[in-house]
């Protein structure tokens, strides 16, 4: 009987479940039996979508390129893993089917599939479709999950003593305990990571909410109470104390107690990651916290109105199963013209408190101009239609505060050093690190000089902290200046699968980009840890002899490169108060560039590159 709820720890990162849902649209018609689940599985693996721990080096290697294993290299693979599994007596095939069986469990969660042995044949559903169609709604999609998912439910089993949709509840009991906290004289900051990893998981039935806004109040004044050196320790002993009452645990079973602490560690990230993608709550105190995102509280707060976090009754499975995949349902309650009117009126404050701020700190400054006065709207499309408008302005004007705040390099170092961390990091720990890498490479763009505008296309909440990598349609982030233009892709792949997943679309990417802007010159600053070489002589062929009938200038620089020109930057205002501008930065551009044209051989050029850095920086007066 579980003692606690997880959205999915299989897949921590929300944007992996694409690929898993690729993947099993090939079994599509297919009774999800045993069989069936053990070639769903190792299908992941086949296609890289999915790497078992303790691989040889060669395989580990083989996963760099972009070409799929093919049987026999699969075969190989699998004969170099070993799963071990109590339940299943160390039989790889049925561990096999166990782990299909996992894999698909989040698809099925969300209502993107129903893949089930029990029930039949493997069926994507119209959410499913929707998603695979390559242009979903993502807000829209897990906001709708995480209001719809609860326990108990037909489609899991082992939930019978529930009675919660955690989403719901979730956002009750930070609700709660950021009044009771403010009516204590504090300032409300949502819950700490820790303190929603010990409290929310292990919330089961919406009844008990006040009881855990009690308890989270009590560990936290207990905790403040300690000094720097006790805190661990008390922490520590109420994540053991949880561990050992909610699992029912041996005091004396040291190992078992680890591992369920870790999972409540584990249970309480993924929730996270999930529940901020509908865009209700953000990171606030430098990610530290979790709260209710303040312009969606008009929003927030008639969910808190009409739902308590109580479950729905179903019939039977497969009408729960229509309701999961159902992209209209639940009927938001704020859909209509009195609550559209307060939405809009809170994002037009929002807007003009961002207007003023830049205004008030950085006069004269100001990037981007907007008409943000108050507007009446006669229809609920017209509504509508403004907030979007006013969503979009809000993210530029935030962005737009961003680059000015950041031209300041107080953070500069921090960024170089998050950068070389991730160009050298052998393997992704979160799932998150490509998202990390556009956000670290567009503050640092930010803080580099004088842009006019730095447009990420990365979706962001109310904490300006990135969601989503960009779309697979656009460049990852957009820059513009006085006197041209950059557009800037990154990647952490260091393979065969760099060529294979950045050569074309990046020149693609960037011929359109083009087309749009042709009053400028136009630059590609292409940014990864190493440039495989088939990636450099794709780019060599646009660059020498051009994409769709134009020469593009293709600038690749290794992370460690980019940084070498962040660190000649920060070097040169603190020691000689000179400022990089846009026009230097145009200048190393075109000495890069111009540079290709000595050459036939693109591995030359590629290595005068770090020289030309050097030469650019000193000649910087």
């Amino acid at each position: 009987m579980p003692k606690c709820w997880s959205l999915s720890t299989t897949i921590r990162n929300p944007e992996r479940n694409i690929p898993f849902l690729r993947v099993l649209s090939e079994f599509e018609g297919q009774v999800f039996d045993e069989d069936v689940q053990i070639a769903f599985f190792k299908r992941l693996i086949q296609t890289k979508e999915y790497k078992p721990e303790g691989l040889p080096q060669r395989f580990v290697e083989m996963y760099e390129d972009p070409e799929e294993f093919t049987e026999e290299e699969l075969n190989d693979l699998l004969s170099n893993v070993h799963y071990k599994n109590k339940q299943y007596n160390d039989d790889q095939e049925k561990i096999y089917a166990f782990r299909g069986r996992t894999a698909v469990g989040n698809l099925n969660k969300m209502g993107m599939v129903v893949a089930r042995g029990a029930i039949g044949e493997v069926a994507i559903t119209k959410l499913g479709k929707e998603i695979l169609s390559g242009a979903p709604n993502f807000e829209n999609i897990f906001l709708r999950y995480c209001l719809k998912w609860q326990l108990q439910n037909p489609g899991e089993r082992g939930y019978s003593n529930f009675n919660i949709i955690p989403f719901i509840a979730t956002l009750h009991v930070i609700n709660r305990v950021n009044k009771l906290w403010s009516k204590m004289g504090n300032k409300p900051v949502g819950l700490a990571k820790d303190e929603f990893s010990l409290f929310i998981p292990v919330m089961t039935d919406y009844r008990n909410i006040e009881e855990v806004v009690r308890r989270i109040i009590d560990f936290r004044e207990a905790y403040r109470s300690r000094d720097n050196n006790e805190r661990k320790i008390f922490l520590d002993n109420c994540f053991r104390e949880t561990a050992i009452s909610v699992f029912e645990l041996q005091e004396d079973g040291e190992v078992e107690i680890v591992k369920k602490v870790n999972n409540l560690y584990d249970y309480g990230d993924s929730a996270i990651r999930y529940f901020r993608q509908t865009n209700l709550l953000y990171y606030r105190g430098s990610g530290r916290y979790i709260d209710l995102s303040p312009t969606r509280m008009v929003e927030i707060n008639k969910l808190l109105k009409e739902y308590d976090g109580s479950t729905l009754e179903f019939s039977s499975i497969d009408d729960y199963i229509e309701y999961m995949a159902d992209t209209s349902l639940p009927v938001l309650p704020w859909e209509n013209q009195e609550d559209l009117t307060n939405v809009y009126l809170n994002l037009l404050s929002t807007a003009q408190e961002l207007d003023n701020r830049i205004n008030s700190n950085y006069k004269g400054q100001a990037l981007h101009s907007f008409d943000i006065s108050f507007k009446e709207f006669d229809s609920v499309g017209e509504y509508s239609s403004a907030i979007e408008q006013l969503r979009s302005i809000i993210k530029t004007l935030t962005v737009d505060l961003s680059i000015l705040e950041e031209r300041s390099f107080g953070n500069l170092n921090r960024y170089m050093q998050e950068l070389d961390s991730l160009a050298n990091r052998k393997r992704s720990i979160t799932g998150q690190d490509p998202l990390n890498l556009e956000w670290y490479t567009c503050l640092t763009l930010m803080a580099l000089d004088d842009a006019k505008e730095i447009n990420p296309h990365y979706s962001v909440g109310d904490d300006n902290l990135p969601l989503f990598t960009a779309p697979g349609n656009t460049a990852d982030i957009e820059c513009y200046y006085e006197d041209f233009n950059t557009v800037c892709e990154v990647t952490l792949l260091r393979g065969r699968d760099q060529w294979f997943n950045e050569g074309q679309p990046v020149m693609r990417h960037f011929r359109d980009f083009e087309g749009t802007q042709v009053d400028k010159p136009n630059y590609c600053l292409f940014i990864a840890p190493l440039i495989h070489r088939d990636t450099l002589n794709t780019f060599w062929f646009s660059i020498k002899m051009g994409f769709e009938g134009h020469v593009q200038k293709i600038i690749p620089l290794t992370i460690t490169q980019y940084n070498r020109v962040l660190q000649i930057a920060l070097e040169k205002k603190e020691n000689n108060g000179v400022r990089i501008n846009s026009k230097n930065i145009k200048g190393l551009l075109d000495m890069i560039f111009d540079d290709s044209k000595n050459y036939m051989d693109s591995t030359i050029w590629a290595q005068n590159i770090d020289s030309l850095i050097e030469d650019w920086g000193n000649k910087i007066a």
